[in-house]
């Protein structure tokens, strides 16, 4: 029985695991911190070593947190570089597939089943039309899922680095503060680890308020337990803003299919974001458009390691 390889490589972790071509369903999952390793190529040996293969892999698909455009791939979060032709020199493989990390999620939709997503509002999917796909974490990616035969397309995209449209004076106030410090005001510089961060200390700065906290985690612990206003607050304003940027990609695409939210933030938080938050109201506030847009589902992808399957599906020979 042959096994391939599959990794989804974030800019924090990877996690790898094997797969066969019976299906795609990947077995011998392991998440590894980046940190830990200085290059990809040295996570994949210690995943390999420790997996135990008798047979090494000679096909692999790895989905990476960076665009991919000819042979040399620059990750956006972490410092590593790596030529896709080297690497797979380097560990021996026959193929060697290497696509955008949110171009894998996007391909894992049609293997979600019902449990594995969470639905936030109303709305009903349109068969056979584009699906948008986005997600907050080390940075926030975003890709599309787009009709065709006799296999759905996956359209890798980098709306994180499109420009922030602030909705109200107080996300001008807290994109001007990101802009001084950064020269320019992305959608990621909100909607990720970092820009939860930005947010919070963007409110602080507003109601003149000392911050506690450093990292999203405890933003986000607190304000999920009720211990701290401002963070409350911050995690309030931060489903506001993906409802808003998730509203105008469902416009720019199209996306009659659905809305997915992934990424390793945002299912932390699912029921607040549905019951506790503006993010389904910021995402229909689109003016003439509200009709349309209240028509398209939300939902939040809770299957653990959806950019794997994607992965895995480039080898699903039953598809």
């Amino acid at each position: 029985m042959n096994h391939y390889l599959v990794a989804d490589v974030g800019g924090t972790n990877a996690r790898l695991g094997l797969v066969t071509t019976e299906g795609n369903e990947v077995f011998g999952i392991e998440q590894l911190s980046n940190k830990d390793y200085p290059h990809l190529l040295d996570v994949v040996n210690a995943y390999l070593s420790r997996a135990q293969c008798i047979v090494l892999p000679k096909k692999a698909c790895f989905a990476v947190a960076s665009p991919v455009a000819g042979d040399r791939i620059h990750f956006t979060n972490n410092s590593w570089s790596f030529s896709i032709q080297e690497l797979k020199a380097q560990l021996g493989l026959e193929y060697l597939k290497v696509m955008n990390d949110f171009e894998a999620v996007a391909l894992s939709i049609p293997y979600l089943g019902p449990r594995e997503v969470f639905r936030v509002g109303t709305g009903a999917a349109v068969p056979h039309r584009t699906i948008a796909v986005m997600g907050p974490g080390t940075g926030l990616g975003m890709a599309a899922l787009v009709p065709n035969s006799p296999k759905p397309l996956p359209l890798a995209t980098e709306g994180g680095h499109a420009c922030f449209a602030p909705q109200d004076e107080l996300e001008v106030h807290i994109a001007s503060r990101i802009k001084q410090r950064l020269g320019f005001c992305s959608n990621e510089d909100l909607l990720s680890g970092s820009g939860l961060v930005s947010i919070y200390e963007g409110l602080c700065d507003w109601y003149k308020s000392k911050g506690t906290f450093q990292n999203p985690s405890d933003i986000t612990t607190a304000a999920l337990e009720g211990t701290d206003d401002m963070s409350r607050l911050s995690l309030e304003r931060f489903c506001a803003v993906l409802g808003s940027v998730a509203g105008d990609y469902a416009l720019q695409i199209g996306a009659q299919g659905g809305v997915y939210i992934a990424g390793g933030i945002v299912p932390r938080f699912k029921e607040f974001l549905a019951e506790h938050s503006s993010f389904r109201e910021r995402f229909v506030s689109k003016g003439r458009f509200r009709n349309y847009l209240e028509a398209i589902p939300t939902y939040v992808i809770i299957a653990p390691q959806p950019g794997l399957v994607g992965a895995a599906s480039v080898f699903d020979e039953g598809q």
